[in-house]
């Protein structure tokens, strides 16, 4: 389910839907959800390989990585400002690249979410795309109450849809509205979602 928290066939199977007359309008929903939920957490719940970021630093040994981080391949610094594209980078040694916490410190299923760098070589400086860092990145797969929450979301959004509600996805309508009031303050969703926003761990 490469950038989707759901696949297209749990959708259809949870509206008993047996037809693809709708998958184009499904899948967009599904699309709207995950980023929605993605962007509110913070969080990066969909697995990345062999990645590459570029990011900021500042001046210490810790690089936070709020999306989450399973491994480090290849981690270079630089010591001042470095353009979007290209740059002169450092690498530092692979035995001196933490990860934090460390597994046994880790709430169930979590990726790290700090890089330590040991030692002084490759200590950072505050510069703009301070660092480069490829990797895996994200959860090693979807948290399931996370994906039962996209999955309710998905499946009331379609429905309202069908019913015609204007304020869910399709040709007239505003992407918005819909996830406002599912994931509205006080609901279960809601909650689901600030734990994970607060990296309070898995329920």
């Amino acid at each position: 389910m490469a950038d989707q928290l759901v696949t297209t066939a749990q959708v259809k199977t949870r509206l008993s839907i047996t037809d693809a007359g709708d998958d184009a309008l499904i899948s967009e929903l599904i699309d709207q959800v995950t980023d929605w939920i993605q962007d509110f957490t913070g969080r990066h719940f969909i697995a990345e390989v062999a990645a590459t970021y570029i990011v900021d630093t500042t001046a210490g040994s810790v690089i936070q990585v709020r999306r989450g981080i399973r491994t480090v391949t290849t981690l270079e610094v630089a010591s001042s400002d470095q353009p979007d594209t290209g740059g002169t980078y450092t690498a530092v040694a692979a035995a001196d690249i933490l990860l934090r916490p460390s597994p046994m410190d880790r709430r169930p299923g979590w990726p790290a979410t700090r890089i330590l760098i040991r030692g002084t070589t490759g200590r950072l400086t505050t510069a703009l795309n301070g660092a480069r860092i490829v990797g895996d990145f994200g959860f090693v797969s979807v948290p399931p109450n996370l994906q039962a929450v996209a999955l309710d979301a998905v499946a009331t959004a379609y429905t309202d849809r069908m019913a015609g509600d204007s304020d869910v996805a399709g040709p007239d309508a505003s992407p918005v509205a819909i996830w406002a009031r599912f994931f509205a303050p006080g609901t279960v969703q809601r909650a689901t979602l600030e734990r994970y926003r607060s990296g309070a761990g898995i329920a």
